[in-house]
C-alpha cells in the first residue's frame, strides 16, 4: 500500500498559523465574505455624505408617494404612536395653577405652528414620522412663540462651498460643533430646483433636532428605512413580475410562424393597409374562423405556471425584515393580523407595544422642552404667575395614548381591576380613547343634570330609570315562594347585585 505524502514545510506553517492567529471567526475572509474585514471605520456624516443623502431621501419620498408598504408605514407610525395626541397634566399641588397651565396650553396648542394649517396633535405626527424617510426633523423655537417645522432636506451643507470632497468639511452635515462635540448652531437654508440655498445660522438653543441615534458621535439622523430600500424594491419589482404574468396567463395570446422565412420577411416590410389587403392575420376575434396562408401555424403563448404560486411567502419574508428593521410586526404593516391564532395574536401586539412605547418616550423627551420654553414665554408675558408654594414649575407628567388589547372585554375587566388597584388612572383608561378623565366626567356630570331634568319633565320618579348606571337581578327560589306560608312578598327577596345573599 502507498503511503500517503506527508504535508511540506510551508503547508505545516500555514496549518499552525491558523492554530495561533484565528482569532474572531467574524473577521475570516472566504470566497462567500471576500470584502469582510476591508471596510474603513468612519462617522456617519461621511458614510452618508450630503450627495448619497439628497439621492437616498429622494428615492425615499418616491416611495412613499407610490409604494403601498412605504405609506402603511409612515401611516402606522402617525396613528400608533401619536394617535389623538400626546397632552400633558401638570401634577403640582394647587389644582388653580394645574387648570390655568392647561388652559394656557390648550389655547396654545390649536394654533402652536408658525403657517397655521397644523395643530399639536397634527406637529406630533408629523415628527415622529419624518425620520423614516429624511432621518431627522427640526423643530424652531420662534421669537414669536410658535414653532417652526424644519424638514431634514432643509438642513445641510451648501454644494458650492468649494470643499474638495465632502471629508473635509469641518461641520457635520449642516450642524455646527464645538471642540467636545456639542452643537452650538444649525445651517438651515430653502430648497430651490433641488439645490440648497439660502441657507442661515439657527443657534442650538431654540433649534431641537429630532432622529434616532445609532452611535454616541452623532450628529444628524439616518432614515430608518435606509437598510430596506433594495427589499422594498426587490418586492416592488417582483409584484410587478407577477402582475405581468398574470396578466398573461389570464389572456390568450398567440403567435404566427411561417416557415418560408424570406416570403415573411418581404411581407413584414409592406405597408399596414397592403399587408391588410393581402389578408395578414392580426387579431383574434370569438367565434370567427380563420384561414391561414400556405406555410402557416398558430402556436399559443402560455404561461408556464406563472404567477407563482410559492411568492406570497417569499413576499412575506421579505415584508417582515422591512418590518423588524423598524419595530412594526408584519401583522401589523398589512393587517393581516387576523390569520392567526389568537395567543399569537396577543404576542404580536405585546411585541408592537415595546416598539410603541420606546418612539412614545422619545416623543416626550422632545415635548417636555418645548413645554419648558412655553412655561418661560408664558411667564416673561406676564400671563402665569407662579405662586410661592410651587417647587419645580416644569415638573409635568405626559399621557400618551395607550395600546389597545385584542379582546376588548379583557381589556375592560383588566382595566377595572388595576384602577381597584390603583395601578391606573382614570386618565390612564380615558387616554385609550383619546379623551381626558376631566373631560369624561365633565360630561358624566352634564348626562346625570340633564337626565333629571328630563325626569322631572315626564314624571319619572328616579332619574336612574333613564341611564341604568347599575346592573340588578333578582334572586329568588320559585318553590320556597310557592309553598311559603308567610307574608313574604317576591319584592323582599329582591337583591341588588352588589349585596351578598343569605
Amino acid at each position: 500500500m502507498e503511503l500517503s505524502k506527508k504535508p511540506g514545510f510551508w503547508a505545516r506553517l500555514k496549518g499552525a498559523g491558523k492554530l495561533l492567529f484565528s482569532g474572531y471567526d467574524a473577521v475570516q475572509n472566504n470566497r462567500y465574505r471576500k470584502t469582510r474585514g476591508y471596510q474603513q471605520i468612519r462617522p456617519e456624516e461621511e458614510e452618508l455624505n450630503f450627495y448619497d443623502r439628497d439621492s437616498l431621501i429622494a428615492d425615499l419620498m418616491g416611495m412613499k408617494r407610490n409604494n403601498p408598504v412605504v405609506k402603511s408605514i409612515c401611516l402606522r407610525k402617525k396613528t400608533d404612536v401619536v394617535g389623538a395626541g400626546i397632552w400633558p397634566q401638570p401634577n403640582h399641588s394647587s389644582k388653580s395653577f394645574n387648570d390655568h397651565l392647561l388652559e394656557l396650553w390648550n389655547d396654545w396648542a390649536n394654533q402652536c405652528e408658525v403657517t397655521g394649517t397644523m395643530d399639536m396633535t397634527q406637529v406630533q405626527q408629523e415628527i415622529i414620522s419624518a425620520p423614516l424617510i429624511t432621518g431627522d426633523i427640526g423643530v424652531n423655537l420662534t421669537r414669536e412663540g410658535l414653532i417652526q417645522l424644519v424638514d431634514g432636506t432643509r438642513i445641510g451643507d451648501p454644494q458650492s462651498a468649494g470643499y474638495p470632497t465632502p471629508n473635509a468639511n469641518p461641520d457635520k452635515n449642516g450642524v455646527i460643533v464645538d471642540k467636545w462635540g456639542k452643537p452650538i448652531a444649525y445651517k438651515v437654508g430653502r430648497r430651490l430646483n433641488g439645490q440648497l440655498t439660502d441657507l442661515k445660522r439657527i443657534p442650538a438653543k431654540q433649534f431641537l433636532l429630532f432622529y434616532y441615534r445609532m452611535r454616541p458621535e452623532q450628529w444628524r439622523g439616518i432614515p430608518r428605512l435606509a437598510p430596506c430600500v433594495n427589499i422594498l424594491q426587490d418586492v416592488d419589482e417582483y409584484s410587478q413580475i407577477e402582475m405581468l404574468s398574470a396578466k398573461v396567463g389570464a389572456s390568450l395570446s398567440a403567435v404566427v410562424k411561417r416557415h418560408n422565412a424570406v416570403q415573411f420577411e418581404i411581407a413584414n416590410r409592406e405597408d399596414a393597409n397592403q399587408q391588410d389587403q393581402e389578408g395578414r392575420l392580426e387579431q383574434f376575434e370569438p367565434g370567427s374562423v380563420y384561414y391561414l396562408e400556405p406555410g402557416e401555424e398558430i402556436s399559443t403563448i402560455a404561461s408556464n405556471g406563472r404567477p407563482n404560486t410559492n411568492g406570497v411567502d417569499w413576499l412575506k419574508f421579505q415584508l417582515r425584515r422591512v418590518g423588524s428593521a423598524i419595530g412594526i410586526p408584519y401583522e401589523f404593516l398589512l393587517q393581516d393580523i387576523g390569520k392567526s391564532s389568537f395567543s399569537a395574536a396577543q404576542g404580536v401586539s405585546l411585541q408592537y407595544q415595546a416598539s410603541i412605547e420606546d418612539d412614545q418616550r422619545m416623543l416626550i423627551n422632545l415635548l417636555d422642552k418645548i413645554w419648558r420654553w412655553r412655561i418661560n414665554l408664558w411667564v416673561a408675558e406676564g400671563k402665569l404667575r407662579i405662586p410661592p408654594e410651587i417647587g419645580n414649575v416644569y415638573s409635568c407628567r405626559w399621557q400618551p395614548p395607550r395600546f389597545r388589547w385584542i379582546n376588548r372585554s379583557s381589556q375592560v375587566q383588566s382595566d377595572l381591576a388595576y384602577l381597584q388597584m390603583g395601578a391606573l388612572s382614570l386618565d390612564d383608561i380615558a387616554s385609550t380613547f383619546g379623551d381626558s378623565a376631566d373631560n369624561i366626567m365633565r360630561q358624566k356630570a352634564r348626562n346625570i343634570c340633564q337626565a333629571k331634568v328630563i325626569a322631572d319633565e315626564y314624571g319619572i320618579e328616579d332619574w336612574r330609570e333613564l341611564m341604568n348606571q347599575m346592573q340588578t337581578m333578582a334572586n329568588v327560589n320559585f318553590a320556597e315562594l310557592r309553598d311559603s306560608d308567610t307574608n313574604e312578598t317576591p319584592e323582599d327577596t329582591i337583591q341588588d347585585y352588589d349585596q351578598p345573599t343569605t
